[in-house]
């Protein structure tokens, strides 16, 4: 059981440390120059509030999401 926590912390962490890499080469790239920086702006959040809706939507309960600790 620790081993499957220990790979779960290095995977999450592994995620953050990709997507905040991820935000910034956007940030640079795509939302700073060119004629598409709205609609690339519009199409980013649009992607963010239908991933934290799927996440809201598929936890398991209220008392999961205030004690991620239950799961395991």
């Amino acid at each position: 059981m620790d081993r499957m926590k220990l790979l779960s912390a290095a995977l999450v962490t592994l995620l953050v440390v990709w997507g905040v890499g991820a935000v910034v080469e956007v940030f640079a790239t795509t939302l700073s120059v060119g004629p598409n920086v709205t609609a690339a702006a519009a199409a980013l959040s649009f992607v963010a509030v239908a991933v934290l809706t799927a996440v809201a939507v598929g936890a398991r309960s209220r008392g999961w999401l205030e004690n991620p600790e239950s799961y395991w």
